[in-house]
């Protein structure tokens, strides 16, 4: 499956994008321009919905990290929500938690924000 990416606004002023597919390198190589431009250059809060991406690999890790640092330098901060069960384990064992919030659900990503 072709990785797919759609970003909407949300109310706040707060960037959702929805993933979908599989983060491999193709995937990655596909969407990570638009990604980084997506979340980084608009410097606002981000919430990412990872609830259709079933494979996360070390590439996708990367972009992640990337681009929460890059929100970080402009005061503005990243939540990843929706993991499936695999993606979920990926994320646990890499401790990605440890520099980027990850939740459940989109409610919860965006109370994340505001605390």
């Amino acid at each position: 499956m072709d990785m797919g990416m759609d970003v909407t606004e949300l109310e706040g002023g707060v960037t959702c994008i929805r993933l979908a597919g599989r983060l491999d390198s193709p995937g990655v190589d596909r969407i990570e321009t638009k990604f980084t431009a997506a979340v980084v250059s608009r410097a606002h809060d981000a919430v990412i919905d990872l609830s259709s991406v079933d494979f996360l690999a070390s590439m996708g890790i990367r972009m992640f990290i990337a681009s929460a640092r890059g929100l970080h330098l402009k005061g503005a901060k990243m939540v990843l929500f929706g993991a499936q069960p695999l993606v979920s384990s990926v994320l646990e064992h890499v401790a990605l938690d440890q520099i980027i919030p990850i939740v459940a659900t989109e409610k919860q990503a965006l109370e994340r924000l505001q605390g």
